[in-house]
């Protein structure tokens, strides 16, 4: 009896210990790859078991002949032989009026663009994007008509001429604006119907142009009209002698004013040329100094100022230097305003003469008193 239970222990502990060996982990495998629909479901995978792959929604084996199973061999599985890529759903052919363009390619997951051709919008609501799918490019291919434009608009003191009364423009259509006479075109003349579906640029403004009579002191017209100015009117301008222009010398009347703003006659004084000894300081050999600007001035060499406190500066104002105060004089002709090198000398020798005198007749009486004082009992 002891021997059937010792024999039946043994057998159960080597059915359990076959049975761990035997079992296999649920198969992954990378690739784009799944368990068939049959082994999917499975928990176990004993020793021996072979169950099969399929490749993912959207990819398609990449070569012909490959094995799809694998076997549990112990506790490991063996290689599978199958590997998957993007399936393809072929170009798209071009459209009416349109085609696509391929930014990424024509594989599962990639996008095509529809686009009309210019002057032709797709008339089919939504996206023009389409993509590979499993079954095929979903959406729907555009449908692109010509660009049509509703009649622009109507402008103050002008009008446009349309073609026969027309209710709607095709793509490239144009109309022409005119003024009603005393009023001047600002603006574009012709639109046309654009790609977008609207009349382009905007339409035209109709209104009455006028420029004042330009002040350009010290400058003369030497082309163009004489007032009034109107649209498109221009003055031509020459500066006087002894001034030089500062701006364009040809303007024009636009809407918005003179174009450029007119010139400005600006004086200009010419080297500096003083009477009495005065010259300019660092001229620096200038033609030409504009109006406003201070030149410093000192004395030619050997000569002195008048007066020391006489403004140094000069100023070019309206073609003149004005402003000139400093006087120059000869410095060995200049008024002496104290006692000559002679008359110095004899004063000091004048007042050497009596300190010493005083000192001698001190020295006498101090002599004479001594004496007197030696003789007396």
């Amino acid at each position: 009896m002891g021997y059937k239970v010792l024999t039946v222990t043994l057998f159960l502990c080597l059915m359990r210990r076959v049975h761990v060996r035997a079992q296999c982990t649920k198969p992954e495998f990378g690739g784009n790859v799944v368990l068939s629909a049959v082994d999917i479901s499975k928990k176990e995978f004993p020793d021996g078991s072979q169950v099969t792959f399929d490749c993912m929604s959207g990819y398609i084996p990449s070569a012909g002949l490959t094995s799809k199973s694998v076997t549990c061999n112990g506790n490991k599985w063996t290689e599978l032989g199958l590997s998957c890529t993007r399936k393809s759903c072929g170009s798209l052919p071009d459209f009416d009026n349109g085609k696509y363009e391929i930014s990424g390619g024509i594989l599962f997951g990639d996008m095509v663009t529809g686009v009309c051709n210019k002057g032709y919008l797709n008339q089919n609501f939504g996206t023009n994007q389409r993509t590979c799918r499993v079954t095929g490019w979903d959406g729907r291919e555009p449908s692109c008509e010509v660009v049509k434009c509703e009649p622009p608009k109507q402008i103050d003191n002008g009008m446009y001429e349309d073609q026969g009364n027309v209710d709607i423009y095709d793509y490239e259509q144009g109309v022409s604006y005119r003024c009603n006479p005393g009023f001047d075109l600002i603006g574009s003349a012709i639109l046309t119907c654009s790609d977008a579906g609207t009349f382009q640029p905007d339409p035209p403004k109709c209104i009455v142009v006028s420029c004042p009579v330009p002040n350009v002191p010290n400058g003369y017209r030497v082309g163009g009209k004489a007032p009034p100015y109107g649209l498109n009117n221009f003055i031509e301008y020459k500066c006087s002698d002894g001034y030089e222009m500062k701006g364009a010398n040809s303007i024009r009347c636009t809407a918005n004013g003179w174009s450029p703003e007119p010139p400005q006659c600006v004086g200009y004084c010419g080297p500096p040329v003083f009477e009495g000894l005065v010259i300019a300081k660092e001229s620096n050999h200038m033609d030409k100094f504009t109006d406003g600007i201070v030149l410093e001035i000192e004395c030619k060499s050997g000569y002195i100022p008048v007066d020391p406190k006489a403004s140094k500066f000069v100023t070019c104002m309206d073609t003149k230097w004005i402003d000139l105060q400093l006087k120059c004089t000869d410095a060995d002709t200049l008024p002496s305003s104290g006692p000559s090198p002679g008359a110095i000398a004899g004063i000091v020798f004048a007042v050497l003469a009596a300190v010493l005198g005083a000192l001698a007749g001190i020295f006498i009486c101090k002599k004479k008193s001594a004496k007197n004082r030696f003789r007396s009992p």
